[in-house]
């Protein structure tokens, strides 16, 4: 008896192992996914809970929030100043994927926030936007019209193929957990 005790805590150990190196090795590549990309798809909800698809160039910061930095004359901004959330999706191309029903992508759900012109946090992260875009930024920075917009991540989901979803959560969106862990 004592020896299948052993074994089946063995082997239950063995499972949790593997499983842990699963989870970082998909951890590892949910980041990797992530920083291929420059723009965001963006959905918010317009007049009358219409919904919006758009798109932005973006940055992130150490707390993984999103920014991006849009004209108050696109309607996107206006849908999010008016409601305060959006949805944002990173998405493998078609050319890329495997399959054309099991794209790998990533989404979020989050809160919006402005971020007021001139104060430190719209400078470091317009420092970030100079890296990324250039001399393009000094044209932008001067319209009046231009937003700051902090995208803040309150949940998310990683699909990486059929069966292979991750919940996504904590308060820098790096914990990963299977939706459907296999038994």
């Amino acid at each position: 008896m004592l020896l299948f005790i052993s074994q089946n805590t063995f082997f239950k150990n063995q499972k949790m192992k593997q499983l842990t190196s699963q989870l970082a090795m998909t951890k590892a590549e949910y980041f990797k996914f992530l920083s291929k990309f420059r723009s965001l798809q963006l959905s918010t909800i317009g007049e009358n809970g219409r919904p919006e698809s758009s798109y932005a160039p973006f940055v992130v910061d150490p707390k993984n929030h999103f920014y991006i930095y849009v004209s108050s004359l696109a309607r996107h901004t206006g849908n999010l100043l008016n409601d305060g959330r959006a949805g944002i999706m990173f998405i493998e191309s078609e050319e890329d994927a495997e399959n054309i029903f099991a794209r790998k992508r990533v989404t979020f759900d989050c809160e919006v926030e402005i971020v007021e012109r001139e104060t430190d946090d719209w400078q470091k992260i317009m420092l970030l936007f100079d890296q990324r875009a250039g001399e393009l930024m000094e044209t932008l920075r001067m319209l009046s019209d231009f937003k700051l917009l902090r995208l803040r991540p309150k949940s998310g989901l990683f699909v990486k193929g059929f069966g292979k979803a991750y919940q996504i959560s904590g308060t820098l969106m790096d914990e990963l957990s299977h939706i459907n862990p296999r038994k």
